[in-house]
């Protein structure tokens, strides 16, 4: 037989407000932990979107940039031609720029602000394309009367 012991049964030094302290101690750090993880995958889901929205718009750029080269390259002269795109003014929410980079090898460099994420899209044309940087938004590539091509901020 089991001797009873002098402390069984005794919970004299057990305060229900130590236990308390205690449950809600480890309820906030699951809490934590979970947020610290949850809040580096919206990150990274945020910056793969950011990528993806400008990977798009890049190419359609670049798709309006060889259509009016293209367009160009069959017009008389004093014709004018100017193809719109209408273009978001943020993506994923947060602004952007576009840069036309010209020369032989001329390509778009997208850049978003916060966080900052570089997108570079390439494009083909045989008309000269003006050097510009903007920011996001609508935009018209124009054939000018220098016979280049330019990206220009669109009014509507």
């Amino acid at each position: 037989m089991r001797k009873k012991g002098q402390f069984d049964g005794d919970d004299r030094g057990v305060s229900m407000t130590v236990s308390y302290i205690l449950g809600l101690s480890i309820a906030f750090l699951l809490v934590i932990g979970l947020f610290l993880t949850a809040g580096d995958f919206v990150t990274e889901q945020r910056e793969t979107s950011i990528r993806t929205e400008m990977e798009v718009l890049g190419e359609q750029i670049a798709t309006d940039i060889t259509l009016a080269d293209r367009m160009a390259q069959t017009t008389t002269d004093n014709e004018t031609v100017v193809v719109r795109r209408s273009l978001p003014s943020r993506v994923s929410g947060t602004g952007y720029t576009i840069s036309v980079t010209g020369g032989d090898d001329p390509y778009l460099v997208l850049t978003s602000q916060d966080p900052e994420i570089t997108v570079e899209a390439e494009f083909s044309n045989q008309t000269d394309v003006e050097m510009s940087r903007l920011n996001g938004g609508s935009i018209l590539v124009n054939y000018t009367d220098s016979d280049t091509l330019e990206v220009q901020r669109s009014d509507r």
